[in-house]
């Protein structure tokens, strides 16, 4: 049995449920947890102060606390490995949040080497700069993953630029040279600005601009990026093939990765923080 952490206190997973704070109106983050340790903690929980903001909420969560509830979540359900989802909600003088473990699928071995089939859904978030629950686009995109067997849908706005991925970042390679869209125009995932300090240190170059549907065939290589995926190639978007193996995203690839276990080494080797 699973145990959730709430602002009610510690409960069961088949006494609580996600759902009810799961409304268009709530902010979430989703964390991946490698060893006991939350991947890139601190970004995470900016992005959610950011999100908040955003959306006009009270929040008095500290960081602090934030990493005491995870540490007790993953204590509680002795689970080193997984994804956690936090929910916060407010409706009217009412608040209301949760910590839990949910379901993963991280990509395989053969997806990292030969790459993921995605395709193309017109839709454009709400906020994009927000980490909301928007529940129609996601239904529309489950719908299409499913019933195409694909692995992401890329959202194309009302002027046909590519966006971002329902649950992640999209960058397109040329040569030597990254595209990504502005982040004025995303969810400025943490796995993202992880991949811009990668980048940085390599000396490769990053333009930030959304492309336009019609030249995805003139890219030598596309990836997306997310907490579960980590930096993950694709083979095809729609009709247009890609080659997974592309000698600058595999240096991309090898730098990220080492990030990620300089970061669990480090966090490990750390003294708790108060709370």
């Amino acid at each position: 049995m699973n145990f959730v952490v709430t602002n009610q206190g510690i409960i069961s997973e088949s006494e609580h449920s996600l759902l009810h704070l799961n409304s268009d109106h709530a902010v979430y983050e989703v964390i991946r947890i490698i060893e006991g340790i939350g991947l890139f903690l601190e970004n995470h929980f900016s992005r959610l102060l950011q999100s908040v903001e955003i959306k006009g909420m009270k929040f008095d969560m500290s960081f602090p606390e934030f990493k005491h509830r995870i540490d007790e979540l993953i204590s509680i359900n002795l689970k080193p490995v997984g994804n956690i989802k936090f929910v916060y909600s407010v409706s009217g003088e009412n608040m209301s949040w949760a910590f839990a473990f949910i379901r993963h699928s991280y990509p395989t071995l053969q997806d990292y080497m030969n790459g993921v089939p995605v395709d193309l859904l017109f839709a454009e978030r709400e906020n994009p700069n927000a980490k909301i629950i928007q529940n129609s686009i996601r239904e529309k995109a489950n719908r299409m993953i499913e019933n195409l067997k694909l692995y992401e849908i890329l959202l194309v706005d009302k002027d046909g630029l590519i966006t971002e991925g329902s649950r992640s970042n999209v960058f397109f390679v040329k040569g030597e040279v990254f595209y990504t869209a502005p982040a004025s125009k995303v969810l400025v995932g943490v796995t993202r600005q992880k991949v811009f300090d990668c980048l940085s240190k390599l000396n490769f170059k990053i333009i930030e601009q959304a492309l336009n549907k019609d030249e995805i065939g003139s890219f030598d290589a596309v990836f997306i990026t997310g907490t579960s995926p980590g930096i993950l190639p694709v083979r095809s978007v729609g009709i247009h093939l890609f080659g997974a193996q592309n000698a600058a995203v595999s240096l991309l690839m090898d730098e990220y990765n080492q990030m990620i276990q300089d970061y669990v080494h480090k966090k490990k080797g750390s003294s708790p923080e108060p709370f």
